[in-house]
C-alpha cells in the first residue's frame, strides 16, 4: 500500500492557535508528532509522501529542509513534498532549491491555510515550474478547522483554473474535497491527470459512503488515492474504516461498490503517473 498523505510536525512549527482550534476535528490535538512516530506509522506501507506545511497567515511552519533531512532517512519509501508560501517575494526559487537541491518530489498547496486565491497571479509561475518539470502537487481544498482560513478559496471547483491552464499538471486533491465531494467527483472525471485521496474520512461515515458510491457510479475510482492523513488518523484506523464501507454497500438495495473495490483503492499505485518513481 501507499500512503498519498502524511504529515510530520513538532509542537514548535505550530501556533498555539492553530493547536487549539485542532482540537474541532477529532477531539486530540492535530498534526503534532514525532520523526519517531512517523516512522512506526508508516511501517506497513511501501511508500508514504510527507508533507511540509508552511502558512504565515495562521502562523504555522513544518520546514522543507526538516522534511528533506528526514525523507533523506530512507529516499525510497519517503517522498517528501515541498511547502511555499506565495505571499513570499522569493516563493519560486526556494521551490526550485526544495526540488533540485533538497530533493523534494512535490509540492503542497494549501489556499485555504495560506489565504490565497488559486489563480492569483504568484501562483502562476510556481504552476508552471512544476507542469514543466513534472513536479505533482497536492492541493488542500475543502473545510477546515481554523476560524481564520478563508473558505472562498477552498472549493474544489477551483482545481479546474488551474487544470485548465497546466492541463500537464499532475494534482492531487485532498480529502475528496469534503463537504464539496461531488463537484471533486466532476472535475477528477473531467481532467486526466487530476486525482484525490481518500484521507481523513472515514470518521464521518455516512459522508464517506455516499461519496464512494458517487465516485463508483461516476466511473473515478482508478483515481482514487489511500491516504491516512496521519497523525490525524493512524493507518489501522483508516484502513479499517475504508473496508466498513464495503460492508455497508453490501447492504443496501441498489448496485455499489464492493470489498474488492476498497481493496483496489488501497493499493492503487500511481506513482509513475505522478513523477514520484
Amino acid at each position: 500500500m501507499i500512503d498519498y498523505h502524511t504529515h510530520v510536525g513538532e509542537q514548535a512549527h505550530y501556533s498555539e492557535e492553530f493547536l487549539t482550534e485542532g482540537f474541532k476535528m477529532r477531539n486530540a490535538p492535530a498534526l503534532k508528532t514525532t520523526l519517531q512516530e512517523h516512522t512506526a506509522a508508516v511501517a506497513k506501507v511501501t511508500h508514504a509522501v510527507v508533507l511540509a506545511f508552511r502558512s504565515r497567515h495562521l502562523g504555522f511552519n513544518v520546514p522543507n529542509e526538516y522534511v528533506a533531512e528526514y525523507c533523506r532517512r530512507d529516499p525510497e519509501k519517503l517522498l517528501g513534498f515541498a511547502s511555499v508560501d506565495p505571499h513570499d517575494h522569493n516563493a519560486l526559487a526556494e521551490l526550485k532549491e526544495c526540488i533540485e537541491v533538497l530533493g523534494l518530489k512535490g509540492l503542497k498547496t494549501s489556499p485555504i491555510y495560506q489565504g490565497y486565491d488559486p489563480m492569483d497571479e504568484r501562483m502562476l509561475p510556481l504552476y508552471r515550474y512544476c507542469e514543466d518539470n513534472g513536479v505533482p502537487i497536492l492541493t488542500h481544498h475543502g473545510t477546515t478547522f481554523p476560524r481564520r482560513a478563508p473558505m472562498k478559496w477552498a472549493h474544489p471547483e477551483q482545481v479546474e483554473q488551474v487544470a485548465l491552464a497546466f492541463p500537464e499538471l499532475r494534482i492531487i486533491i485532498a480529502h475528496l474535497g469534503h463537504p464539496w465531494e461531488t463537484e471533486t467527483i466532476s472535475v477528477v472525471r473531467k481532467h486526466p491527470h487530476v486525482y484525490s485521496d481518500v484521507s481523513g474520512l472515514f470518521y464521518r461515515p455516512w459522508q464517506l459512503y455516499n461519496s464512494l458510491m458517487l465516485c463508483y457510479e461516476y466511473g473515478v475510482w482508478d483515481k482514487l488515492l489511500f491516504g491516512t492523513d496521519y497523525p490525524v488518523t493512524t493507518f489501522d484506523e483508516a484502513v479499517a474504516g475504508l473496508r466498513k464501507m464495503a460492508g455497508y454497500a453490501e447492504k443496501m438495495p441498489f448496485p455499489g461498490f464492493g470489498a474488492e473495490h476498497i481493496e483496489a483503492l488501497l493499493n492503487n499505485d500511481v506513482l509513475a503517473e505522478l513523477n514520484l518513481v
